[in-house]
């Protein structure tokens, strides 16, 4: 049976918030449990609110009257935590407060026109997060990334659909009322110096990717800001210990833990709210991190502090816990790379990426356990299932089987060197190629391994794709 995921598209209000990653304003929104009507979450009718470690900690401090008592001895003396135990909390606790640093809300306007007789014109306001991969504090200037359907809405009026009006805020400044707000049209947004004006100069609905620039902002030079990492690693484990850092319900940074639960996964996803027919498929990794309207466009880190993923959905089913999806490091950071590789000056939809020009089939999966890693892996046999196009045509054959792909530019300089022990490996390494390369494919064939030349010399082995 198809699973039917849920992500939040730009509908109005009253419309089921689909898309993991935003949330609409469009509307005053109260807060539940203040009237007393609330009573689900406590005795008194108000909800109940989430206390942290670190909540406790201070809470002890007064009540003790021990205001000298470090938080590394309330983890030894309290919590009975070893010498070690508390290292890695104290530890992981930073490398988290250091990824807030790299975070980003995102506030988008959109611009609709409205049916009737005279012509006027409706906004709705949507937010969502991103992270901040590169940023030059001294000149104001920063790229960050998203999610596509963060900026992106084909019911609007705007230019290509993409929010022409996108405002940032880093962490300490995403406060609703206090660092920003907006009119009950929502015609503008009142940034009180915090917002940071930001361009979309990319995105992709097929990867669900875009890249943003900033240039010249003064909330940037005077800001503590720093850029995240992708981490190095092609695979990401079931098991690893994650967290996701996003605007979750809209109501400011935050951070929750989990675990990945599954490595790698399609799903079906649909980005348009016009055409209820334009679901595509996103390969994507399954976490237990809580994931809300909100989160999408934020970062997955591991424990240190490497970005393995974006986050770009959640399964919204009544009965589905936990169920929180991202779009794998592996093949973003290249995807982005191309994205800044190709960008002239002006927005670009999509990306031309470098297509090998067969269908590929994994006719064998199996999983040992690596003792020395303490690791259930994965292998699957990927073979070429069919040739279909140019510059694949008379140097690969049906059967084959894919062993190792490196890609060297026109230069001598190796790029990539990448076993292919995944089926996803030979996708996402196609990303690294630009027109000039050469894609030296080993393979094995008839038993034996050889190894293929294939010169991206051509325009046409390179397609668009929005």
């Amino acid at each position: 049976m198809k699973k039917f995921l849920t992500i939040f598209a730009s509908f109005c209000a009253a419309a089921v918030m689909l898309f993991s990653g935003c949330t609409l304003f469009s509307g005053p929104v109260g807060e539940a449990g203040q009237d007393g009507q609330d009573g689900l979450d406590g005795r008194d009718g108000k909800d109940g609110t989430s206390v942290s470690i670190y909540d406790a900690y201070e809470e002890l401090k007064k009540t003790e009257g021990n205001e000298s008592l470090t938080f590394d001895e309330f983890l030894k003396i309290y919590l009975s935590y070893s010498g070690t135990q508390a290292d890695a909390a104290a530890s992981l606790q930073a490398t988290m407060n250091r990824s807030l640093m790299s975070a980003v809300t995102i506030l988008t306007r959109f611009k609709y026109k409205s049916s009737g007789l005279f012509s006027s014109y409706t906004y709705k306001i949507f937010t969502g997060s991103g992270v901040v991969l590169w940023a030059d504090k001294a000149a104001g200037d920063a790229y960050v990334v998203t999610n596509c359907h963060v900026v992106y809405d084909d019911t609007s009026v705007d230019s290509n659909y993409i929010s022409e009006y996108v405002r940032l805020y880093l962490y300490g400044q995403d406060v609703k009322g206090t660092n920003f707000s907006y009119p009950d049209n929502y015609s503008e947004i009142n940034d009180y110096g915090f917002g940071i004006n930001a361009q979309v100069i990319g995105a992709s609905v097929t990867y669900d990717i875009a890249l943003l620039k900033v240039t010249n902002s003064d909330v940037i030079k005077r800001s503590d800001v720093t850029a995240a990492n992708f981490s190095d690693d092609e695979d990401v484990y079931i098991g690893e210990s994650v967290y996701a850092v996003g605007n979750a319900a809209g109501e400011g940074m935050s951070v929750a833990d989990g675990v990945i639960s599954k490595d790698s996964e399609f799903i079906s996803l649909n980005l348009s709210d016009a055409n209820s027919n334009a679901s595509k498929q996103y390969r994507v990794m399954r976490t237990t991190a809580p994931i809300n309207h909100g989160n999408s466009g934020g970062g997955l880190f591991n424990t240190d502090g490497k970005i393995v993923g974006i986050v770009n959905a959640k399964d919204d089913e009544a009965d589905a816990d936990n169920l929180g999806y991202v779009l794998p490091a592996s093949y973003v950071k290249r995807l982005l790379k191309l994205m800044y590789d190709d960008y002239s000056g002006h927005f670009s939809m999509g990306v031309n990426k470098a297509f090998l020009g067969v269908e590929t089939t994994v006719t064998d999966s199996y999983a040992r356990y690596d003792s020395d890693k303490g690791l259930a892996v994965i292998t699957e046999i990927t073979k070429v299932k069919n040739v279909t196009d140019s510059p694949a045509f008379g140097k690969l054959l049906t059967g084959d089987i894919f062993r190792n792909v490196r890609i060297v530019d026109s230069d001598g300089n190796e790029k990539e060197n990448l076993d292919v022990t995944r089926e996803y490996h030979v996708r996402d390494v196609m990303f690294s190629v630009r027109q000039g390369d050469t894609v030296y494919i080993t393979v094995e064939r008839l038993g034996m391994q050889r190894e293929v030349e294939i010169k991206f010399n051509n325009s046409a082995y390179f397609k668009a794709t929005g």
